[in-house]
């Protein structure tokens, strides 16, 4: 399978396309409060903000509280009356910024009416008006209601119902106008990006606002984008030139590099001034949203530009782990980090996380809590919300630990053309010629078959004599990581991929079964005690007698475990505990030939490209 990705970015271009000259809106000591309905309540294009903030400017101190409610209008609802809402959900938290998105309710799903209108225009104007009167020198950014899909499904009326909301939407710039407000729009943009990816791939497209009005996790991450270049946020998170002939560090971008030096290798050390926008690629839908759209030149964007390479592929390691390989005309032009598996894409993965967790407890304390229980005289619940709001501020204290500077080790080693066909971070465990690297078990249950060979490229494993299998495993061992592969079993054939297998090949296994009432890409505990079984559903994207591609990913000390075939993620697979033998947290990766008659007489198991990529 060919992986490419596209790398060539001018390195000095401006911060961002598109974007306005300025500081970013937010500054050091700013309280945030993002209100809305349901749209914002969904707390996705709010956390995906307040993660690109915490992450691009770790020195800042700034707060966000998400105050959206299903079902909100202009003058309130399920959550209280507008006066409620602004007391209870805005004031009280004394907010310096505040961001308000109303109008999907409001229009009432209908076309355009002037009465109802008038009052979404009268009410927005006095929320406005009270905002301000409470909350002196706040600074309102007003947002024009996202899309209503009619991009990817029929309209339901003349015109559609999105023309009602671009009709609000207008009252909104307008009014920001009058009022000195800041405007971001969150129609168009994801509307333009609708339109694509209908185009590039109407049945995932369709997915992007899965119920027309709600957007799933990719379009409010073009969301958040709209209201982040309307606050002046920065394409760049770091960019760094080096001149690898005369080796010296040419720029550096928010970034400190040190330490250069040359002697077959070239290293350096840098401490990053941010990170990189966490974005979930393996998702086919985020994907097609980011590819959809201009996410990554206007916010990010890393640039890693070696000039004076010889000729010839070149891979970067960072701390060790492999990021990719490129030849020396791509890493001239730029490569861009932030579309790469590196050490700072998984750190900023794990401040996105404690983002979602401290908006969890938040929501818990508000929600389960506070207002159930307001008009209750229980005597423990002031004491539970004091210590929810504790509880966040410790995660809060981690999420900003977490966003600070670390120190990273970078090389550029020599490489080759079979290692830039691998996905990014990935280098190959089998190298197509014999068996090195590997070892048959000799204590399997299944057997020692020693027929395992390989041909042109591919290790192909069969019974060696009827009924008596085994398993090959990979010398050494590994921890977290994903496994790439290509697979093409005859018929009639059992086999498995195992994870973290000890030398009996105790192991989780990605079962390989392809028979009658076959399982391929579900999870089986081998030999495990308790270890679940786990099914899936292949055949639609299973494609009979060609090569198809497997990838498998295995993590945490209860083993997390993803398997997708062809692309489209299968197994989504969380154990209970670790049910490995002695609660092994590591292990070997194994192929199987299956004893018994579980084996078509004469079929093979047929494997290739075998690559991994650790984790951290």
């Amino acid at each position: 399978m060919k992986w490419t990705l596209a790398v060539a970015i001018p390195l000095l271009a401006s911060c961002a396309a598109g974007q306005g000259s300025g500081a970013f809106y937010l500054k050091d000591g700013d309280r945030v409060v993002f209100y809305g309905d349901s749209i914002t309540q969904q707390r996705l294009y709010t956390t995906f903000a307040e993660t690109f903030v915490v992450t691009r400017f770790p020195k800042r101190n700034v707060t966000f509280v998400h105050s959206g409610w299903g079902g909100d209008r202009v003058d309130g609802g399920g959550g209280g009356d507008i006066h409620l809402r602004l007391e209870r959900d805005v004031f009280a938290y004394r907010p310096n910024v505040v961001t308000v998105m109303l109008g999907m309710n409001d229009g009432s799903y209908r076309p355009f009416d002037q009465v109802i209108f008038d009052r979404y225009s009268n009410g927005y104007t006095e929320l406005v008006r009270k905002l301000k009167e409470r909350l002196p020198g706040v600074r309102i950014t007003a947002i024009q209601p996202s899309p209503y899909d009619d991009v990817t499904r029929r309209p339901t009326m003349t015109g559609g119902y999105n023309a009602t909301l671009l009709r609000y939407s207008d009252f909104v710039k307008e009014l920001a106008g009058r009022e000195k407000l800041d405007l971001a729009d969150l129609n168009n943009p994801v509307v333009e990006m609708l339109r694509k990816a209908n185009a590039a791939d109407h049945a995932n497209a369709e997915k992007i606002v899965p119920d027309r009005v709600h957007p799933a996790a990719s379009g409010h991450l073009i969301m958040a984008e709209a209201l982040l270049k309307a606050w002046n946020a920065p394409a760049v998170v770091t960019a760094v030139e080096i001149d690898a002939k005369a080796r010296r560090v040419a720029s550096a971008q928010n970034t400190e590099v040190s330490g250069l030096s040359s002697s077959g290798t070239l290293e350096w050390i840098a401490v990053d001034g941010a990170l990189p926008m966490p974005v979930d690629l393996d998702d086919p839908v985020m994907a097609l949203a980011v590819k959809s759209s201009d996410f990554t030149e206007s916010l990010n964007r890393q640039p890693l530009k070696v000039t004076g390479l010889a000729d010839g592929y070149w891979a970067l390691r960072i701390d060790g782990r492999m990021a990719g390989v490129f030849t020396a005309k791509q890493w001239a032009e730029g490569v861009n980090l932030a579309e790469l598996p590196t050490p700072m894409a998984d750190q900023a993965a794990r401040v996105h996380a404690l983002t979602l967790r401290h908006n969890d407890v938040h929501f818990t304390r508000w929600r389960s809590v506070q207002v159930p229980l307001e008009d209750d005289s229980y005597e423990k619940t002031a004491a539970a919300m004091k210590a929810l709001g504790e509880l966040e501020a410790e995660v809060l204290v981690k999420q900003r630990q977490t966003a600070q500077p670390a120190r990273h080790r970078f090389e550029i080693v020599p490489s080759t053309a079979a290692g830039a066909e691998l996905p990014p971070g990935f280098e190959r465990i089998f190298n197509g010629k014999d068996r090195t690297g590997w070892h048959v078990s000799q204590t399997n249950h299944h057997g020692n078959t020693e027929s395992w060979t390989v041909e042109n490229g591919v290790l192909k494993g069969t019974q060696d004599k009827p009924g008596h299998g085994g398993i090959l495993l990979t010398d050494r061992k590994y921890r977290n990581f994903e496994v790439s592969l290509e697979i093409q079993p005859d018929f009639g054939c059992d086999s498995g991929l195992f994870l973290r297998a000890n030398e009996k090949g105790q192991a989780y296994q990605v079962m390989l079964d392809y028979l009658e009432g076959g399982n391929v890409g579900g999870i089986y505990g081998e030999r495990l005690e308790g270890a679940r079984l786990s099914q899936a559903n292949f055949q639609p994207v299973w494609k009979k007698g060609q090569w198809n591609h497997l990838r498998a990913r295995i993590e945490g000390k209860r083993p997390h475990i993803q398997v997708w075939i062809n692309g489209t993620r299968v197994t989504d697979y969380r154990d209970t505990a670790n049910h490995l033998a002695d609660g092994a947290e590591d292990g070997m990766i194994a192929v199987q030939v299956h004893r018994g008659n579980r084996w078509v007489p004469g079929g093979f198991h047929r494997f290739r490209n075998i690559a991994v990529r650790e984790l951290p």
